[in-house]
């Protein structure tokens, strides 16, 4: 009987230490939980908010001429607004991206086949193909070089607008209509930031 006794206490013993051990496991995922939400919440404060990637006339700004950007092998050199994408030899800087040359993600929107098509021929732009932006205002040139194009097609840009990133590296995305001459999709061209100089 004595021994029965004892088997049984190991066995309480015993689910005590596995009950203990998963709260234990509980209470530090709960934790984890506690920080992942905190996390998106704090990535979430430093996105930009929502934008019509296509209209960007939906979004009041004042005209200002800020920028060139050039874009070599496309043989594109054209001034950046910031109050439309409705304007000849020009392209529009999303005011809620990223400045040029900061840390996050600078949106540049141009047409393909309208107020002088600056993005006709983007798909042909490469991995390693340069994008310059000169910054008029604080004298500086920022070299982007491409790192991706033709793999960010979105179909929902309407339902899901585009958020950019205001933080890590200095990235810029050029966003125009897909297909060609239709506003069905927004098309980005992803480009990083590799080096910046004065003029």
């Amino acid at each position: 009987m004595r021994k029965y006794r004892i088997l049984s206490v190991l066995v309480l013993f015993a689910c005590a230490v596995f009950a203990f051990n998963m709260l234990f496991i509980l209470f530090d995922k709960m934790h984890e939980v506690d920080a992942a939400q905190k996390s998106v919440k704090n990535y979430k404060e430093r996105m930009s908010a929502p934008v019509d990637a296509l209209d960007p006339n939906a979004n009041s700004a004042m005209a200002v001429t800020s920028g060139e950007l050039i874009i070599p092998k496309l043989e594109v050199d054209c001034s950046i607004r910031s109050d439309t994408v409705n304007a000849y030899d020009a392209v529009y800087h999303y005011p809620q991206s990223a400045a040029y040359g900061q840390p996050g993600e600078c949106g540049i929107l141009g047409h393909r086949t309208t107020y002088s098509g600056l993005f006709t021929n983007i798909g042909n732009l490469e991995p390693g193909d340069k994008v310059i932006i000169k910054d008029l205002i604080l004298k500086k040139v920022y070299t982007y070089e491409v790192t991706s194009n033709g793999d960010d097609i979105r179909w929902d840009y309407k339902s899901n607008p585009i958020k950019f990133s205001l933080e890590g590296e200095p990235r810029l995305l050029l966003v125009t209509c897909y297909p060609p001459g239709e506003k069905s999709a927004a098309y980005i061209v992803h480009c990083k930031l590799i080096s910046t100089s004065s003029f």
